[in-house]
């Protein structure tokens, strides 16, 4: 399994499961309430999960880690893009149109980062599934 598959798996999985925890939080919330401390501790486990998991993966595997990124790699990485884009423009498109009902500033901050993660999440799996496909 190439490096970069390898860092695709890390962000795929540990954005699921914390962000999945963050979100998970506040919908349980009573009236939608602001979480701005969860948040925070959402991003640094985040950081914290994934730099840990990359220099492990990059441990045991020094050369492929170092390797830059070849032609293949990087027509992977821009198809990857632009299927995360599409979905990004998508959602942030529903997004403005179900501001327009007005709803509270905190619902609104919290789709368009539920949004932002889902499009990463979809860049990751499509790398991965292009890695595997051999493309």
């Amino acid at each position: 399994m190439p490096f970069r598959e390898k860092t695709a798996w890390i962000a795929v999985v540990s954005m699921t499961l914390i962000y999945a925890n963050y979100f998970w939080g506040i919908l349980s919330m009573p009236h939608g309430g602001s979480n701005l401390s969860g948040l925070l501790g959402t991003v640094i486990a985040l950081v914290v999960v994934q730099v840990t998991l990359t220099i492990v993966a990059a441990i045991f595997s020094p050369t492929d880690a170092k390797a830059p990124r070849d032609e293949r790699e990087q027509l992977i990485g821009l198809r990857a893009s632009r299927v995360a884009y599409s979905g990004l423009a998508t959602g942030v498109a529903c997004a403005c149109f179900f501001g327009a009902i007005n709803p509270p500033v905190v619902f609104n901050a919290n789709s368009l980062l539920f949004i932002l993660v889902t499009t990463e999440i979809m860049r990751c799996s499509c790398l991965i599934i292009q890695y595997r496909r051999g493309a």
